[in-house]
């Protein structure tokens, strides 16, 4: 008997890293995001870490990309019987990181379908900066660049206006346009976090706390982990790095690295709307 299993997250939250972790148990087979749907398991950690790590870092940005049309619109029952044709002899398949909530539970099969289910998600300060740089960094690339262009105007600036909370005359450059579309995204993630009650992990643990990776990998694909792969996980760290290896990385000093404004509108978008919602999945924003 095989299992189907979805970790949905918004991404920026190592889900490359733990896609790795998880076929480390060669029983278990998993998609990461919307690249090729056998870049995991056909490709190897250790070689994609000098790509990771690397100061400007374009793989998800590219490669991340390129089952994006088919992932998106392909039905649960077409996309894990894909699953199941790429690795035959696994025992569990799923993904983690080619949807969001509610992107999963819009899919027409959904309720035909048996899956476990589970949600990944970060310190939403830390998501906004990591999102930041990813945004300015589409530039570089058509589709992507449109992408980000269109969401503010049909999406984020509709509902700034409507909302009427900040004075936009200091909102105009790059960097302010990205900074409030992240807000935005980590908006979405307190909706879905309200609207889609799933068991939680949190990455900053999963990175760092071997019980708490072997739970994950154990709930997520119902077999028990060597604990000895996951330290060794652990202790060589995320795949990817999407700012700058200068940049800082605890909340604190990542909140008071932003310009007023940006911390103006975070705590009027996020913190001060969403705080109690962040602060229950351990997250407290004040």
């Amino acid at each position: 008997m095989t299992t189907n299993f979805c970790v949905t997250c918004y991404g920026l939250s190592a889900s490359r890293w733990i896609s790795f972790v998880l076929a480390s148990n060669l029983r278990t087979f998993v998609a990461h995001g919307t690249y090729p749907l056998d870049s995991i398991i056909k490709g190897n950690f250790e070689a994609e870490r000098p790509i990771g790590k690397g100061t400007v870092n374009s793989d998800a940005l590219q490669r991340g990309r390129e089952a994006f049309s088919w992932v998106k619109s392909a039905s649960l029952k077409a996309l894990y019987a894909r699953y199941r044709e790429i690795c035959p002899d696994a025992a569990a398949y799923g993904n983690v990181h080619s949807f969001v909530p509610a992107e999963l539970y819009a899919k027409s099969d959904f309720n035909e379908m048996s899956i476990t289910i589970v949600n990944l998600i970060r310190n939403p300060i830390g998501f906004v900066d990591c999102h930041n740089a990813i945004i300015l960094r589409a530039e570089h690339f058509v589709e992507l660049e449109q992408h980000y262009a269109t969401m503010y105007a049909d999406r984020v600036l509709p509902r700034l206006e409507a909302l009427d909370v900040l004075d936009m005359q200091r909102y105009t450059t790059a960097l302010d346009r990205a900074f409030l579309i992240s807000c935005f995204s980590v908006i979405d993630q307190a909706e879905d976090l309200v609207k889609y009650p799933l068991p939680l992990f949190r990455m900053e643990a999963l990175t760092t706390d071997v019980d708490d990776l072997a739970d994950f990998c154990h709930k997520v694909s119902g077999f028990a982990y060597n604990e000895t792969i996951l330290e060794r996980f652990i202790a060589q760290g995320a795949i990817n790095n999407h700012r700058s290896p200068q940049a800082p990385r605890q909340p604190e000093a990542i909140r008071a690295a932003w310009p007023r404004h940006h911390r103006a509108a975070f705590d009027t978008l996020v913190a001060r709307p969403h705080g109690e919602t962040f602060a229950s999945a351990g997250y407290p924003l004040d």
